[in-house]
């Protein structure tokens, strides 16, 4: 957005009030800060987001595996709940034994429980919820045989002898440790043979235990994942970053090359307070210093104006009454020497009305007010014409005329009187400056496919130091209207002469 001021604001005074600031910029408002802190994040992103980003995992996952929990806890649970309650009933009757062992099937439905009073008779069996209970004479006895039905294909089977040899105990136990189901054997009183009170036994089948089982693909995938966000989130954010800086300065180039009225950049409105702010706050004091400059450059230019036609009308009155004192003399009676002094301050006054009219000229067309009729001419014509009008002054300096111009005519469109002010200059030039040569040249040449019309000199150059010096008018007078009727100059000068080219 570039901001317009309206008359009553003074740009430079708001701008000395943003020096201070300017010079005082906070480092928390500047863009390295910004960028540092962008930064930081890169360098935190591995030492502190990973680890972050894990104890997240870990919390989430936990209490997702809480909420999923097997209803029976796991292995650990089972066995350190069954080993407390045996230690609990060592001083308990049989029967209290039994009813603490219901309570405990009446928690776990599905699980069998039995127990082994200290003469190794079974005293105790209750099968779980599913469990088939097989009663079969062997031996004398009963043996008691527990069908679990853990899988289809297969049932695993648990018997109970009615009595319980060192053997079999020995072997039950040591299988107990890795069959399906979870089998746990504590022996009631704390496990002393010779004063406890026999075993008790829980079974309970392995897929109603939590297992503790690691989930790294899940892990991994977690974590890849966030980890790609958050870079992805870092790389939005440095993107964006540089692109508000990018518009930033396009915005300011678009300013720059944008020209107001006057042919100045406007004045470009300030948003942050940062290094670009800077830059464009210094954008906006070229544009008020150059804005200040035009001004003052109109304000000379003007009153140059007003000077010069205020200096040529003060001068000719003056002028005209000198000449008429001057043409009074010619009629008196003069000495040799008078009559010299007279003609030569005649060519003076010629030469200062010259002067004159070659300033009211340039004041008129600086200002673009001198009216130029643009109309297809025979250039040649009017050179023939005007050099003829020279031809006095040329013989009287005993200049060697050389005019090679061709008898076809030239077209060009062209003011005469301003065609024939350009000549005039360029011939009195020759005179003025180039006399040494006594020499003068017409002629015409061919320029990127064009005629152009030549004159020519035998002069110093106008490199070289010249006795006489003139205040360069003529020559002004000259490109402005050549410029101003559409043609072009080119200037070859060097010791030998200047050739002027006009095409």
């Amino acid at each position: 957005m570039i901001r317009r001021f309206s008359k009553q604001e003074n740009p430079k005074d708001q701008s000395e009030g943003k020096k201070n600031e300017k010079r005082k910029l906070r480092f928390g408002r500047s863009l390295m800060s910004r960028y540092m802190l962008l930064i930081l994040c890169a360098v935190l992103f591995v030492p502190v987001v990973l680890p972050i980003t894990s104890v997240i995992y870990v919390v989430v996952v936990n209490n997702v595996s809480k909420s999923n929990a097997a209803p029976y806890g796991d292995v650990t649970h089972i066995s350190n709940l069954w080993s407390n309650e045996s230690k609990k009933l060592g001083q308990a009757t049989p029967a209290k034994i039994d009813d603490r062992m219901k309570q405990l099937h009446a928690q776990y439905p599905k699980s069998s429980v039995y127990r082994v009073d200290e003469n190794g008779k079974t005293a105790f069996i209750l099968g779980g919820e599913g469990v088939e209970v097989v009663e079969t004479p062997a031996n004398g006895s009963t043996l008691t045989t527990l069908k679990w039905p853990l899988d289809d294909q297969k049932k695993v089977e648990t018997r109970i002898p009615a009595v319980w040899d060192a053997s079999y105990t020995l072997a039950f136990m040591k299988e107990a440790v890795y069959r399906d189901p979870l089998t746990v054997v504590s022996f009631i009183g704390g496990g002393n043979q010779n004063k406890g009170k026999g075993f008790m036994v829980i079974e309970v089948p392995r897929y109603l235990l939590q297992k503790s089982e690691s989930n790294w693909p899940m892990e991994l995938l977690y974590l890849g994942l966030l980890m790609t966000i958050i870079f992805l989130l870092f790389i939005v954010m440095s993107i964006l970053f540089f692109a508000r800086i990018r518009k930033r300065l396009i915005r300011l180039q678009t300013a720059m090359v944008t020209p107001g009225k006057e042919g100045i950049p406007l004045p470009v409105d300030i948003r942050r307070s940062d290094e670009i702010g800077q830059l464009e706050d210094s954008f906006n004091q070229m544009v008020y210093q150059l804005t200040e400059s035009r001004h003052r450059e109109r304000e000379e230019e003007q009153f140059r104006k007003r000077l010069i036609a205020g200096l040529s009308h003060d001068l000719r009155t003056p002028l005209t009454v000198i000449r008429g004192h001057m043409h009074a003399l010619h009629k008196e009676a003069l000495s040799d020497k008078g009559i010299s002094s007279l003609s030569r301050m005649e060519s003076k006054m010629d030469d200062l009305s010259g002067l004159i009219d070659n300033m009211l000229s340039y004041n008129l067309l600086a200002s673009g007010k001198y009216t130029l009729k643009l109309e297809e001419k025979d250039v040649f014509r009017i050179v023939r014409e005007t050099a003829a009008a020279w031809y006095p002054v040329w013989e009287k300096e005993q200049f060697d005329i050389d005019i090679d111009l061709p008898d076809e005519p030239l077209i060009w469109r062209v003011d005469e009187q301003g065609m024939r002010r350009i000549l005039d200059n360029l011939f009195q030039n020759v005179v003025r400056y180039a006399g040494d040569g006594k020499y003068i040249g017409i002629s015409t040449e061919r320029i990127h496919d064009r005629t152009a019309l030549v004159i020519r000199d035998q002069g110093p150059g106008m490199q070289q130091e010249v006795g006489a010096k003139g205040t360069g008018l003529g020559l002004s007078i000259v490109d402005l209207l050549v410029r101003e009727m559409g043609l072009r100059k080119k200037v070859d000068s060097s010791p030998e002469g200047v050739r002027i080219f006009i095409y």
